[in-house]
């Protein structure tokens, strides 16, 4: 069962960066276009690589209501993990300080995407836009995930790999990079999103009104910097996570070892006085 869930896993990272690459493809195509990807259109012409901005649109909600599903997996997966203690967690992660950060963070993504996405992102039907709903829920699951994820050492998770998988050599190999591997997923994402948002603010692109504006910006462009910076904090968070814990090798020489301080000395040694007269 544990197997299958790991592989399983694997397939959905490898699905998540898919995703994930032909959305910032498309954001490119259409920030060189000066439009958001919402309304993607110069003279009438959709500047899209996918071809239609339906496809487009689908390939992106598709896209966070898959990272929406995998955070809850993930996160399902941790609380009823036995090595994890979900009270001592609870009692914990409410005196960290980036959870506070994370928590605020998400109040004012939550006001961004209500505002431009919802009350204005409904069709002529007066439908709510799925994708404004899927990403308010992917920024909440993500807050508690990364949350719980702190509290999770590379070195627990190998040991725990290597006890429950003992024996079983391939297994191993397959399962252990996975926990960098979800990392970068979602240092992926978060990366990418960053650099769109902070694109549309700093090239004057509105998402109410579709384009380059000048002079007077609307409530959107103060939001779209409050959303980089949550993204920003989670780039930051998975790209330190995904390197703790390396054997690296030693750069430099330690300076109290005595041979150096012997050569700095010009040969002569360090005498202990303690030691010196002791022997004496």
């Amino acid at each position: 069962m544990l197997r299958t869930a790991g592989y399983f896993q694997v397939s959905l990272v490898v699905l998540r960066f898919l995703l994930n690459f032909l959305n910032f493809a498309t954001a490119a195509v259409c920030l060189y276009h000066s439009t958001p990807t919402e309304n993607c259109k110069v003279r009438n012409q959709t500047k899209i690589i996918l071809g239609q901005q339906e496809i487009s649109n689908t390939v992106n909600t598709v896209g966070a209501l898959l990272e929406d599903g995998n955070s809850l997996l993930l996160l399902l997966m941790i609380v009823f993990w036995k090595t994890f203690k979900v009270r001592r967690y609870f009692g914990a992660v409410i005196r960290v300080g980036h959870f506070w950060v994370w928590c605020l963070f998400c109040i004012t993504n939550t006001l961004s995407i209500l505002y431009v996405d919802v009350v204005h992102g409904k069709d002529r039907m007066g439908n709510v836009n799925v994708t404004a709903i899927a990403l308010i829920i992917e920024m909440l699951l993500l807050t508690f995930l990364a949350s719980a994820i702190n509290f999770i050492s590379h070195k627990t998770y190998v040991a725990w790999i290597e006890s429950r998988f003992w024996g079983q050599t391939n297994t191993q190999r397959v399962l252990k990079p996975l926990f960098r591997l979800v990392l970068s997923a979602y240092f992926f994402r978060n990366l990418g999103l960053f650099l769109y948002d902070t694109a549309l603010v700093s090239m004057s692109i509105s998402l109410l009104r579709g384009g380059r504006v000048e002079g007077a910006h609307d409530w959107d462009s103060l939001l779209l910097l409050l959303d980089a910076a949550f993204r920003a904090s989670f780039t930051k968070f998975f790209f330190q996570k995904m390197f703790k814990e390396q054997k690296l090798p030693k750069v430099c020489e330690d300076e109290t070892d005595p041979a150096l301080l012997r050569d700095q000395l010009g040969g002569y040694r360090v005498i202990n006085a303690a030691v010196e007269f002791n022997a004496t």
